[in-house]
């Protein structure tokens, strides 16, 4: 019994250790920022809300922020609906291989998104040669500008088109693992009934109600990730800015006494603006996860597929679809990466060429090489591992404790708390780490492994959202057979709780890897600060460069191309060692 005591007492003081250092470091950057804002402004929270509106531009971009968001939202719902219906209705060949193919946008860098659609939307590129120029805006697309007074419509209609495709996965793993378990009876029993005769009433009845928590929790997620996007919004809309942009742009000087004042006010009032929303969505989403994650009495994934039978010919086409959505993209980089542009007699034409590679490998027009870069990126994400699992680990466990001991507020404070960083963003937590370490320590900047900690505060929610569903869909039967076995706690939590979350623990670790692979903001920020570049940052820097040499443009190509196959490498590999019956949400 002491052994026990101990073992529980050790466990108790390391979840409170755990969870008061993940909130340390959460809030610490966001509140040093603040508070070297607010000394440089002479400012307080309060006057930084009331002056947002007369900041310049502040007005604007949060009015684009919101429809960008709310419409990207909307579409990925639209888009990613009858995905994830067909794919969960009918007993698909490789079903797995599918699901695997629509979730790699989700995992997929930030900048290699916009590498992608912006090979897609060049004056060259595929839909330009359907005769819909969204980059340029000629024809079609010109023709409504004109008319409906609406400033780059195009720009518009490839980001939100770039958030439906990049949180497409969203909608596929929060709808189809309901609908792929849901008991086949259910609505058959509802058919014969007075209320289920049409299919609006079934609806109402039977399919709003299952999948409707599904389908919100998505569209908040995706309303969130497009909120504070800012690589597809730097490059896709050019003309445009988001709040998430606006502080991006202002970030570099603000925070320094006597110098810019303009930009600290304005990086003030918009990251009070921005934190106030997106608390707020996270509220929402944490909300409706825990309705989602109520399921309803659920049959094997197997026997539902094969009593809907074969697909559909509308399914096969619905679904193809989504594949040629999800891969075109990438196809359009690796094939813009091997194309350069050369001029003879005053004649445009292009020729294949693996110029744009060897620029890429040896470094030639960026500040390293792509393998000294990409060499950066694997050593953040293998820390950045070590560290956020453990601790999103520990931090869901402790919520799905404090829920089942009846503290419910207190489990949804912490559930909320946890995702704190993602309502700070990524261009806030690299601005308090660059102002706090300049008067902290200035030399931290000669630390090489300086941009991990952000990126352990970016992917630590995630982690928390893979391991809390999972929690929640623990049986606690195992639990109460081995305290009758009267195994040890280490021995009990290994057989009751370890081996059912290896999936979702895999799962969670390849998104770490994947997000800090891809991460871009916070690297953005911080790195130009310091002597260290990642894979993300050398293809935006190659991407800056004047494109009047025709060899910049394949070469930022083909650094984005083996960011991309570098992440699909990692995905992939991860994903045989996940369970098929791993329903975890991503």
């Amino acid at each position: 019994m002491n052994s026990q005591a101990s073992f529980l007492s050790a466990e108790k003081t390391l979840r409170l250790s755990v969870v008061l250092v993940y909130l340390a470091a959460c809030i610490l950057p966001f509140v040093y920022a603040l508070e070297r804002l607010q000394y440089v402004t002479g400012w307080s929270v309060f006057t930084a809300l009331s002056e947002f509106s007369s900041q310049s531009g502040a007005m604007k971009a949060l009015k684009f922020t919101m429809l960008e968001s709310v419409a990207s939202a909307l579409l990925t719902v639209l888009i990613g609906l009858p995905i994830a219906w067909c794919l969960s209705k009918y007993s698909w060949r490789r079903v797995r291989i599918l699901r695997a193919l629509l979730a790699v946008p989700f995992v997929t860098p930030a900048i290699v998104a916009s590498m992608g659609f912006l090979s897609l939307i060049r004056e060259d590129g595929l839909l330009a040669k359907m005769g819909i120029d969204l980059r340029l805006e000629t024809g079609l697309v010109g023709k409504f500008a004109q008319l409906s007074g609406w400033e780059h419509p195009g720009h518009f209609l490839a980001l939100i088109l770039a958030h439906a495709w990049f949180n497409l996965s969203l909608m596929i793993r929060f709808v189809e693992p309901t609908l792929s378990t849901l008991d086949p009876r259910w609505e058959e029993q509802l058919s014969l009934l007075p209320g289920g005769k049409s299919r609006f009433s079934r609806m109402k009845h039977l399919w709003i109600p299952v999948i409707g928590p599904a389908v919100m929790c998505a569209a908040a997620l995706s309303f969130l990730f497009s909120f504070t996007s800012f690589a597809l919004v730097k490059w896709l809309t050019p003309n445009n800015d988001t709040l998430e942009s606006v502080m991006a742009s202002a970030g570099s000087s603000a925070g320094i006494v006597g110098y810019r004042i303009d930009s600290s006010e304005v990086v003030y009032s918009v990251a009070i603006v921005q934190f106030i929303i997106l608390l707020m969505t996270l509220w929402l989403t944490s909300t409706l996860q825990k309705r989602y994650t109520k399921r309803l009495s659920q049959l094997s994934e197997t026997n539902v597929r094969n009593h809907h039978g074969r697909p559909t010919l509308a399914a096969k086409i619905v679904l193809l679809v989504g594949i040629v959505f999800t891969i075109l993209p990438f196809v359009s980089i690796v094939v813009s990466s091997f194309r350069m542009r050369e001029y003879s007699n005053g004649i445009s034409q292009y020729e294949w060429t693996l110029a744009g590679w060897k620029n890429a490998w040896n470094g030639d027009l960026s500040t390293m090489p792509v393998s000294e870069a990409m060499s950066n990126s694997l050593i953040y994400a293998l820390c950045t591992l070590i560290i956020a699992l453990p601790i999103g680990w520990i931090l869901a466990s402790t919520i799905f404790r404090l829920e089942k001991s009846g503290w419910s507020k207190t489990s949804k404070a912490l559930d909320v708390a946890s995702m704190l960083p993602l309502a700070v963003s990524a261009i806030m937590i690299g601005l308090g780490v660059l102002l706090g370490g300049l008067r902290w320590y200035p030399q931290m900047f000669n630390w090489f492994l300086l941009p991990v900690f952000p990126h352990v505060l970016l992917t630590v929610p995630f982690v928390v959202r893979v391991m809390l569903p999972a929690y929640f869909s623990l049986d606690t039967s195992f639990q109460e057979q081995c305290r009758v076995l009267h195994l040890s706690p280490l021995q009990t939590w290994f057989h009751s709780t370890l081996m059912f979350l290896r999936g979702p623990a895999v799962v969670a670790g390849s998104l770490t890897l994947a997000f800090s692979i891809g991460e871009f903001g916070a690297s953005w920020l911080l790195v130009r600060s310091g002597s260290w570049d990642t894979l993300s940052v050398v293809v935006d820097q190659l991407m800056g460069r004047p494109k009047f040499d025709p060899v910049v443009y394949p070469t930022a190509m083909a650094a984005a191309s083996i960011l991309m196959i570098l992440t699909f490498v990692l995905f992939l590999a991860v994903e045989r060692f996940r369970e098929s019956t791993d329903r975890s949400g991503f």
